[in-house]
């Protein structure tokens, strides 16, 4: 990972040093549950949308990705109120997050 990524481009979430072999596998599964979340919200499926959202919030924060737990924050309550549009605009930042965040690893 470069040192100075673009401000425009990325985001730097700087982590503890000691996560360094668990983080890539963490963003790896956010990726698999952007998928998992959209599949689920095609087949209005809240309980997974929940269930996704509900790990993300609590397992984001925990590894210093505070937008993940967010973003899973709002999963948790589109999945109350069974709204799809609001469940794609979230996994469309989950996603841009993905596709911007910049480990910096202290």
């Amino acid at each position: 990972m470069d040192n100075a990524p673009p401000a425009a481009v990325r985001e730097s979430v700087r982590v503890a040093r000691e996560l360094s072999e668990l983080v890539p596998r963490f963003l790896a599964h956010r990726r698999a549950d952007a998928d998992r979340l959209r599949e689920a919200l095609e087949r209005a499926d809240f309980d997974t949308v929940r269930s996704i959202g509900h790990a993300m919030k609590g397992a984001g924060a925990g590894y210093g990705f505070e937008e993940i737990t967010t973003i899973g924050a709002e999963l948790e309550r589109v999945a109350r109120v069974g709204d799809p549009a609001a469940g794609h605009v979230a996994v469309n930042r989950l996603r841009d997050f993905l596709d911007r965040v910049h480990v910096v690893f202290e």
